[in-house]
């Protein structure tokens, strides 16, 4: 999704650790899973919308 290898997320994990601390890096990496969850949920969503409303425009045209 983003390119990022698994060396630049062992360098954001380190930055976030010593910039957070232990204590905040579990809640911002719990957050930050949260909202990842919902986007996710949420594009999947409007991709389902979108692909039922192109069904019912080709039937549509169909007639």
């Amino acid at each position: 999704m983003f390119d990022i290898g698994m060396v630049e997320m062992m360098l954001i994990a380190i930055v976030g650790l010593v910039v957070l601390g232990p204590q905040e890096m579990k809640l911002a990496v719990k957050s930050v899973s949260r909202l990842i969850k919902k986007s996710r949920a949420l594009a999947t969503d409007i991709s389902n919308q979108l692909e039922a409303e192109i069904e019912v425009k080709d039937k549509a045209q169909k007639k």
